[in-house]
């Protein structure tokens, strides 16, 4: 693989230990994919946030990269959501103990020179580049959107893959970088003849993307479905096919002639029994992956002068919510009683346990598949707008 002199003395150790780190990762996975180079990016997405899930040797990891002098990150970088609201976690009854460790992790993070806010769907809180343009993204559901609705180009990054690229600014060139690699390998055809309700909402394209991952390693091509999707059709796509699967891109309206593979209603109800493991809940998830302005605006617009009747907890970036607030979507979503959960994450967050839930509703694949396994909940799989009428009064 092709290093510039500059690259060479990065790999070197000539400019320290953390970016001469970044560089072998980088140079390990373009030796691994037989690329022929690194390319500038415009953009990285950073994963690995929360405390749950990297520990205190990923904590001890982000401290010593921190540290080394004259560390930052090279180009604009966002991180996933970290594992609690940040300023309200004592009130959501987060221990102590962790919130310390966790706001050591945001700290070593906002050293390196982060975007002010941790979120899963970094697409709606930032100024998009031009279709074309690479980037290296690790939130799986947010890389899939990336290559499949904003025609930009990264592969689905591991929390050290994108770290090293926002060290960097670079990335492997290959994978879903090439042209070649980004048309459909197979295609999922959508039949669901006996089917009385139309096709749509995020709850069916969840579903839809929870079985195609699991039948296509390579990207996606969808027959039988609208050309263009809504935001949240669109986000829950991409969310369960990264759940389930290792694609990095789907293609709406697929004409590749390739192996066609039926989603009907069998597959349907396969997959909705799969996830869905209970009535009802004792708790409301909304936001998984966190909800988009649009989705705040149509959840207040259904809870306009109404009252849930139990606990529901609402998942947004800060950014998101800053936004609702500014527009009232978030005074009419609080005064119904659901709390708002910002920069965090509802699948890897001890609130889901702090809360002492023991069945979870909510309308997201993605999301019922990790609280099941995460925090051992059961799980009541319904589309949004089932969600508000069952629960409001």
């Amino acid at each position: 693989m092709y290093l510039s002199p500059n690259e060479e003395r990065a790999l070197a150790g000539e400019y320290g230990e953390s970016m001469q780190m970044a560089y072998r990762v980088l140079v390990a996975l373009g030796r691994l994919s037989r690329a022929e180079k690194l390319i500038p990016i415009k953009w990285a997405h950073v994963s690995g946030v929360s405390y749950l899930t990297i520990g205190d040797y990923g904590l001890e990891f982000l401290q010593k990269v921190s540290s080394s002098k004259g560390t930052r990150f090279k180009v604009f970088t966002t991180v996933n959501p970290c594992g609690m609201d940040i300023e309200n976690w004592d009130d959501l009854k987060i221990s102590s103990d962790y919130a310390e460790k966790q706001l050591k992790i945001n700290a070593c993070y906002e050293k390196l020179g982060i975007a002010n806010s941790f979120t899963c769907v970094p697409y709606q809180s930032y100024k998009i580049p031009s279709a074309g343009s690479h980037v290296a993204w690790a939130e799986s559901s947010a890389a899939i959107y990336a290559n499949s609705i904003l025609g930009l180009r990264t592969n689905r990054e591991s929390a050290v893959s994108a770290l090293a690229s926002a060290l960097t600014g670079k990335t492997v060139f290959s994978g879903l970088h090439i042209d070649e690699n980004r048309r459909p390998e197979k295609n999922i055809r959508v039949r669901l003849e006996k089917r009385e309700k139309k096709f749509g909402g995020s709850l069916d394209y969840g579903l839809l993307g929870y079985f195609a991952g699991t039948k296509v390693e390579g990207v996606i091509g969808f027959q039988g479905v609208r050309s263009k999707l809504e935001v949240d059709e669109a986000k829950a796509l991409s969310a369960s096919i990264g759940t389930t699967g290792s694609s990095g891109m789907f293609v709406l309206g697929s004409r590749e002639k390739v192996e066609t593979i039926d989603f009907t209603e069998k597959e349907y109800e396969d997959n909705f029994s799969d996830l869905s493991s209970s009535e009802g809940g004792d708790l409301i998830v909304f936001g998984c992956p966190q909800m988009t302005i649009e989705e705040l605006y149509e959840l207040s617009r259904a809870l306009a002068g109404k009252k849930f009747k139990k606990k529901c907890v609402v998942f947004c970036s800060s950014k998101v919510y800053e936004i609702a607030r500014s527009r009232g979507y978030s005074k009419v979503i609080e005064s119904a009683g659901a709390t708002f959960v910002r920069d965090a994450c509802a699948d890897f967050t001890p609130l889901i346990s702090s809360l002492g839930a023991h069945s979870v509703e909510t309308d997201s694949c993605k999301g019922a598949h990790y609280m099941r396994r995460v925090h051992g909940v059961d799980v009541a799989l319904k589309d949004s707008r089932t969600l508000v009428e069952e629960n409001i009064a």
